[in-house]
Parts: structure tokens; C-alpha cells; sequence
């Protein structure tokens, strides 16, 4: 009896090793399948993986692109901005749209690029607007910079956005240069494209497109503002505000990193037994070199 159970026992665990290896086997080929073989499918996954990382930090909501030609998502209504205006923006089931102020600004038509004290400045909250759909003022801003060759495809197409919306901010800051901004708001690499609704962060662009159709749904997406005029990339796009031409230039945060790594690992390993062995033998080999030396003299 106990040998029939046994033999049992070995059947069903044979089966269910077998099922096992299958699915690892199936797994292995789907992985060599996902694993990208070239730099842009490297760039492409890192891009998916930002962004799937970044999707419970902002809302995402999903739209239509089957129409090529027309960059408005199916659920807004152009209704949705006047209403929220003589509402006050207190009754709205609508979850993802902001209220911008519609007003031209002066000088809307360029991108400013903007320093840490300009940045504070343009992302100061009025107290007296406590709701996303009561009206306030807007800000897309664009974290970039001059040694990433993302950035610098992406520079153009931004730098043409100020004439489709000139009623909202555009604004850049080199994230290099002033991190601080990219802890505060979860930059987690460049270029990284924000929605601000009265210095509040709202929305973050997650697409994998860096261009100026791609900026501009994202825009009318999240805001219900639509085009003044059509959109085009022209060639002096391409010669700023943001820079477009790659540079490099020495990181010497990361030279500093190196080096307490560097030291960190000198300091564990002189502290290791292995290290203390290895230095105590040396030590007597040039000894004893030493001592057989001064019996030959």
C-alpha cells in the first residue's frame, strides 16, 4: 500500500514538474522575444519603463488616435471651459481636465528658459484657488538637457508649442543644473515634460513620441484647449530657446560619485580578513627575503 502511494506521489510531482519547465521554457522565449536587440529598442524599453513606473504618480487617460488629424481627445467638449468658468469650477465630474487661464501672455510666443529662482516664481500657487477647475494660470515645462541626445530631438518641437498655445507659460529649465527640481517632482530622466494648474504639478507627458503633434494632444488632453493656429516645425526651432544641438560637457557629479565609490570600496576591503591575510603574508615573505639576505652578508 505505501509503495502504491509512493508511486502516486512521484506521478503527480513528475506531471507537475513537467508543467513547470514548460512555463519557465515559454517564459525564456517570451523574454528573448521582449529583449531588445538594437540602441533604438534599448531607448524604446527604458522610455516603457519610465513610464510605467510614472503612472500611478499622474493621471493617465487614454484617447483616441485613429484620426491623425485631429489632436482633440473624443471626451472633450468645448463646452467644458465656459461652463467651469460661470460654475466657478466647484461641480465638475470631469477627472483629468484643468481650467487655464486663456489670456495671451506677453512674450507667449518664445519658450523661456528659466533658472531656480525664475522657476519658484512662475510655480508660486494663489492661495485663493483651491480647486484644479477653477481658473488659473498654466505652465508646461520642459526638463531637459544639452548632453542628452533625447532632449535635443525633442528641443524643435517644443520650442514651437508657445505659437499653438500661446495662452499658457512654456517654460524649460536645464535639469542638470538645478536637480533639486527633479526629486521635487519625480524626474526620473530627461526629457521630461510637466502640466503645472497654479504651481501645482497635474499631469506629466508619458508618450514615447517627443514630437510637437504628441506635445500638443498631451496639452489639449489635459486642459481642453485647442490650437490657435496650425502647427509646424520651422527651422528656427531649431535654433532655440532650447538648445537642439547635442554638447558635451564634463559631469562632475558624477566624477565626485565615482570616487566615494572608489573610496567606500578601499575602506571595505583594506577592513576584510582576505586583505589582512594577503597584507600579513607579503609581510613575511619581505622579511624572511630581508633576513636570508643579511645571514648571506
Amino acid at each position: 500500500m505505501t509503495l502504491v502511494k509512493c508511486l502516486i506521489t512521484s506521478y503527480f510531482y513528475a506531471i507537475l514538474l513537467t508543467h513547470c519547465i514548460g512555463i519557465k521554457s515559454d517564459n525564456r522565449n517570451n523574454e528573448e522575444m521582449e529583449s531588445p536587440s538594437d540602441i533604438a529598442s534599448v531607448s524604446k524599453f527604458i522610455k516603457e519603463f519610465h513610464r510605467k513606473l510614472e503612472e500611478d504618480l499622474y493621471p493617465i487617460v487614454d484617447y483616441d488616435t485613429s484620426n491623425d488629424n485631429d489632436i482633440s481627445p473624443p471626451y472633450i467638449n468645448d463646452n467644458i471651459t465656459n461652463s467651469a468658468n460661470k460654475s466657478g469650477g466647484s461641480e465638475k465630474n470631469v477627472t483629468s481636465l484643468v481650467n487655464c487661464n486663456t489670456e495671451r501672455k506677453p512674450g507667449g510666443l518664445t519658450v523661456e528658459l528659466v533658472n531656480s529662482s525664475r522657476l519658484v516664481q512662475l510655480l508660486m500657487p494663489d492661495p485663493n484657488i483651491t480647486h484644479r477647475l477653477m481658473e488659473a494660470e498654466c505652465v508646461v515645462l520642459l526638463f531637459y538637457s544639452r548632453t542628452c541626445p533625447f532632449s535635443c530631438l525633442a528641443a524643435p518641437h517644443f520650442n514651437a508649442l508657445p505659437r499653438a498655445f500661446p495662452s499658457i507659460k512654456m517654460a524649460a529649465v536645464n535639469a542638470m543644473m538645478y536637480q533639486s527640481f527633479n526629486t521635487q517632482y519625480g524626474v526620473a530622466g530627461v526629457p521630461t515634460v510637466m502640466l503645472f494648474h497654479n504651481g501645482k504639478a497635474v499631469a506629466k507627458f508619458n508618450d514615447s513620441e517627443y514630437t510637437l503633434k504628441m506635445f500638443a494632444r498631451f496639452i489639449v488632453r489635459f486642459t481642453g484647449l485647442k490650437p490657435v493656429e496650425k502647427m509646424f516645425v520651422t527651422s528656427g526651432d531649431f535654433g532655440g530657446p532650447v538648445p537642439s544641438r547635442l554638447t558635451r560637457e564634463r559631469d562632475y557629479m558624477l566624477g565626485l560619485a565615482w570616487v566615494v565609490i572608489i573610496l567606500a570600496l578601499g575602506v571595505g576591503v583594506s577592513k576584510s580578513t582576505g586583505w589582512r591575510a594577503i597584507v600579513e603574508t607579503i609581510q613575511a615573505t619581505w622579511r624572511e627575503a630581508q633576513a636570508h639576505h643579511d645571514h648571506n652578508d
